[in-house]
């Protein structure tokens, strides 16, 4: 077997794994801000974003796992889960970790959204965002492939389509279902009731 085995491994599953996790936001946005009209649509077109989310996931354990058998960088299982743990680029890989337990966090919460309140769930899921920040500052700052002018580009330009994206929901965010049942109450209706 090739020494670099497990390094290009690793190389190639973190790259993989942040272009899904950018992928699954762009995917959940697009649903979210009705840039894609759901209605009409294959039930599997909406489930794309889920399972977007579930490569992520399971691209990041290749990484993880090929960081651990790789004999070129050690990494020990602790370096791996702590942040600042590794000595060598502590800031970078700093990122790469807090992205790991937030999106363990929503994606776990995901599982078992039908059992909580959709409010927490939402709440929970908004953390997709900062995971997005925070894979796209490991992605560009860790490893040997953070110089490379594509990689870089690749990661600026799914970058600017997620800002894109969520300034595009926050402008023109859908009316909540409370506002939108109001908005078709009658002006006598409201002055009855005492509606504003």
């Amino acid at each position: 077997m090739n020494p670099q085995f497990w390094w290009f491994v690793s190389r190639a599953s973190g790259m993989v794994a942040a272009v899904l996790v950018a992928l699954t936001l762009v995917w959940g946005l697009l649903l979210t801000t009705k840039v894609i009209e759901r209605r009409g649509l294959p039930a599997w077109l909406t489930d794309l974003h889920r399972a977007l989310g579930g490569l992520s996931v399971i691209f990041i354990a290749v990484h993880l796992l090929a960081l651990v058998a790789d004999n070129y960088t050690y990494f020990s299982w602790k370096e791996l889960f702590v942040p600042f743990a590794y000595a060598k680029d502590a800031g970078p890989v700093a990122w790469g970790i807090g992205a790991f337990w937030l999106l363990i966090i929503v994606e776990g919460t995901s599982l078992i959204q039908r059992r909580m309140p959709r409010k927490v769930w939402r709440g929970l899921h908004y953390l997709s965002y900062p995971v997005g920040v925070m894979v796209a500052v490991h992605a560009m700052t860790a490893g040997t492939d953070s110089g490379n002018v594509w990689f870089r580009g690749i990661t600026f330009g799914l970058m600017g389509l997620l800002t894109f994206l969520i300034i595009y929901r926050v402008l023109f965010r859908r009316p909540s279902k409370s506002a939108r049942a109001a908005s078709r109450i009658p002006a006598a209706a409201k002055q009855e009731v005492g509606v504003r």
